[in-house]
């Protein structure tokens, strides 16, 4: 796929301090980016580079093709960025904000009228359009700086951290007015330190950490990567031992015992199930209970930075 973000080589000094060190990465359009890492890391540095906010010391960057430091005009019209603290203004209206900030990157007011209508529409804000914004709720205020940033129609939105402050049931519409935005076609970078929040939402995601990217892939990938996976099957009548070889046999399974609640697997990536299950139905045994783990995102935090990140 075509990648609309490109970094190369990328370092930000700060003295004798190394805020981003030698970073690459390319991200694809139409995707939902996600960064993850401990404070410090360098992910709000890397965000201050990508929206022109803080020139590298060293390495390029570029988002649609243009440089973030020589064609910082062009990419400023083609990017939106939502801080983690509110950027509108409270006692205008919800329209009147986006009136605004339309006209801050040029939009004619009939454009920004039309545009209105269909982004509050998307993030189920339309009937508060005449609300001053300080009366909102914490999550529909997370909505309008989206809108604000969204208004001049830009090619990359960058979020760093929107859930922060936000209660389960907001952060749940949140991601679902993540997702409709990135329907729309706009490239989604994200940050956040909730790692249901990046599993969910995220095509890929990276970790970083003392200014590097430690790992970078899709979810499961890093998943996957992370460790092994087990699943525990009991059947009955429950003669394992009948099954125990034949599954020791499949390529992704690393161990088969038989414990007290039945026969435990443990295995690396993709775990065919449905061989498994026909060696189970071939011996006579009958299936009635199969549990699994599997490791998870913050697995994959410890697996990636280590001893060092603890």
């Amino acid at each position: 796929m075509e990648p609309i973000i490109e970094i190369r080589s990328l370092s930000k000094n700060y003295g004798d301090f190394s805020a981003l060190n030698s970073v690459s990465l390319c991200v694809e359009k139409g995707t939902i980016f996600g960064m993850l890492g401990p404070n410090g890391a360098g992910k709000s540095t890397l965000i201050k580079v990508l929206s022109c906010q803080s020139r590298p010391s060293a390495g390029h960057a570029y988002i649609s093709g243009l440089d973030v430091v020589s064609d910082k005009k062009e990419v400023l019209s083609i990017i939106g960025v939502v801080p983690q603290e509110n950027s509108f203004y409270d006692e205008l209206t919800v329209n009147e904000n986006l009136l605004y900030f339309g006209s801050l990157y040029g939009v004619p007011v009939i454009e920004i009228k039309k545009r209105s209508h269909k982004v509050l529409d998307m993030l189920h804000l339309a009937e508060k359009s005449e609300s001053k914004a300080g009366t909102l709720s914490g999550g529909m205020k997370t909505r309008l700086n989206i809108a604000c940033a969204l208004i001049h129609k830009p090619d990359v939105l960058i979020l760093d951290e929107p859930s922060v402050g936000l209660d389960p049931v907001s952060r749940k519409a949140l991601w679902d007015t993540i997702r409709a935005v990135n329907r729309e076609g706009t490239t989604i970078l994200i940050t956040t330190h909730y790692m249901e929040e990046a599993d969910l939402l995220c095509d890929r995601l990276l970790i970083m950490n003392r200014g590097k990217i430690v790992v970078e892939g899709k979810p499961d990938e890093l998943k996957n990567a992370a460790g092994e996976a087990v699943i525990q099957i009991t059947s009955i009548p429950g003669n394992y031992q009948l099954v125990k070889s034949k599954v020791e046999s499949l390529e992704a399974v690393s161990s088969c015992g038989i414990t007290e609640k039945g026969l435990k697997i443990t295995f690396k990536g993709e775990l065919p199930h449905h061989a498994i299950f026909e060696i189970f139905k071939t011996a006579g045994e009958v299936i009635n209970n199969v549990g699994s783990s599997r490791p998870s995102l913050e697995d994959v935090f410890i697996h990636a930075a280590g001893e060092e990140w603890r």
